[in-house]
């Protein structure tokens, strides 16, 4: 009996002494399973420090060149000069050579439009080349390039403001000059057509950035023009000779402003540049006080 029971107690003990031993390895089991999923956790939040760092993409910077607002000012003063420069000499001789015989067809213009009267041609013609559109284009379109993404479009609307504002400038200075008086007796403000100098400005300015635009541009240029006729406000030659001034004004605005940038470049001929001074003068005998304006182009 006794022999019966130390067996079972031998038994009971080898029974409790595996339960034991299953436990602990159970135990061991899953803390190595825990251990494995938080170092997987750990290396899936923490970054890899061999693998570069994520950069935000870069800001995208206008390639303006010579077009930015800091140099606007010496931009426009420059090609204001640049007309009465050697560059800007052909433009002005082809004008001249179609002003001259435009001139015999005056009256002849004159005759036709009041023979075939032609009102709202007119007034069309005279609202979308007048002040306010004039002005609506050069500061909407200037506007509207600062905060485009598109560097060509930016190039064309800064040469458009800036070549409108150069030719208004000529065109009021020739005619306060030339005082022609208007065929319908108005004023004296009729060589040369301002309406059609701007409109041809304009579209050679954009035909020049936008070559497929210069069928259009220049179709609404001309209609422009001759609409002046028809609300008999200019002559056959104030259109002419202003289109040819405005088309030289335009092409040379673009010219101009598409020079390359000269970056640290040293002018080693500063008598070639467009300058205008005032210095003090004496007068001719050298006797007197005063200033004298010098232009250099």
């Amino acid at each position: 009996m006794r022999n019966i029971l130390t067996v079972a107690r031998r038994s009971g003990a080898a029974v409790i002494m595996a339960a034991v031993l299953t436990t602990a390895v159970g135990a061991d089991e899953v803390s190595s399973r825990q251990g494995d999923t938080s170092e997987a956790l750990e290396a899936a939040i923490t970054p890899d420090a061999s693998s570069p760092p994520k950069t935000p993409p870069p800001r995208w910077v206008p390639d303006d060149k010579r077009r930015t607002l800091k140099d606007y000012k010496s931009n426009l003063f420059y090609n204001f000069l640049g007309v009465v420069t050697p560059g800007n000499r052909v433009p002005l001789l082809v004008t001249t050579a179609l002003t001259a015989p435009a001139f015999a067809w005056d009256d002849e213009g004159i005759a036709y439009f009041q023979k075939h009267p032609h009102e709202n041609f007119g007034k069309i013609g005279a609202t979308l080349g007048g002040g306010i559109a004039v002005a609506g284009l050069t500061l909407g379109a200037f506007s509207a390039g600062r905060f485009s993404h598109r560097d060509r479009f930016r190039a064309m609307t800064y040469d458009v403001s800036q070549s409108v504002i150069v030719n208004q400038v000529w065109t009021t200075a020739v005619k306060l000059i030339v005082r022609r008086e208007r065929p319908d007796l108005s004023n004296n403000g009729s060589f040369f057509s301002g309406h059609s100098s701007n409109a041809f400005c304009a579209a050679a300015t954009i035909s020049k950035h936008y070559p497929r635009l210069a069928v259009p541009g220049y179709a609404l240029a001309t209609f422009i023009a001759v609409s002046r006729m028809a609300s008999n406000k200019h002559h056959f030659s104030d259109i002419v000779a202003g289109a040819g001034f405005g088309y030289g004004v335009g092409s040379l605005v673009v010219r101009r402003n598409s020079r390359p940038p000269e970056v640290g470049k040293v002018d080693t001929n500063p008598a070639k540049r467009s300058d205008l001074r005032i210095v003090p003068d004496s007068g001719p005998r050298g006797d007197g006080r005063g200033l004298a304006m010098v232009l250099t182009f």
